[in-house]
C-alpha cells in the first residue's frame, strides 16, 4: 500500500463539510479562528464574535462605547474579516453589549444545543477522522459538526 503525505486538517474538514454542502457554513466558522488576526488586538479583547450564520455575524462588545465605536467601522471591519475569511463570507455585522470571555472556551465541553450525530454523518465523520490519533480532537470536531447541524 502507498503512504501519501498527510493533509492539513482544516484541508479535511473543508473537504467533509463541503461534501455534505456546508461549504459557506465553514467559511464562516472560521470567524472565531480568525477574529483577533482579522481585527486586531485592541478591538479582540473588547468584542468578540457570538453566532454566525447566512453571512451575518453578531459581536459582542464590552460596553455602549466599544459599541458605538465598532458601529462606525462595521464596513472597515467587515472588509477585514472577508479578506481573511474569503470575499463575501460576511455581508453583515450587528453588535451587542454582552460578556467578553477572558479566554477561548475548552473544545471538549459540548454545545449546549449540541444534536446527536446521524448514522451516516457518523459514519463519514469516522472515516474523515481516522487518521487522527488524539481523540480529544475527535470528540472537539464532533462536537463542531453537531453543533452545525
Amino acid at each position: 500500500m502507498k503512504k501519501t503525505a498527510p493533509l492539513p486538517l482544516e484541508d479535511l474538514l473543508g473537504k467533509f463539510f463541503r461534501s455534505q454542502g456546508q461549504g459557506q457554513r465553514f467559511q464562516e466558522l472560521k470567524v472565531f479562528q480568525l477574529w483577533n488576526e482579522a481585527v486586531g488586538e485592541e478591538i479582540g479583547k473588547n468584542a468578540r464574535p457570538v453566532s454566525v450564520n447566512q453571512g451575518r455575524l453578531v459581536v459582542a462588545v464590552r460596553n455602549s462605547i466599544w459599541l458605538s465605536e465598532l458601529g462606525f467601522e462595521r464596513q472597515k471591519l467587515k472588509k477585514k474579516l472577508n479578506r481573511v475569511l474569503g470575499k463575501g463570507i460576511i455581508q453583515e455585522i450587528s453588535f451587542r453589549i454582552g460578556p467578553i470571555p477572558d479566554s477561548v472556551p475548552d473544545p471538549e465541553e459540548s454545545p449546549p444545543d449540541s444534536k446527536p450525530l446521524t448514522p451516516e454523518l457518523e459514519q463519514k465523520l469516522q472515516k474523515l477522522l481516522s487518521r487522527i490519533d488524539d481523540p480529544d480532537l475527535k470528540s472537539a470536531l464532533k462536537n463542531l459538526l453537531r453543533a452545525l447541524q
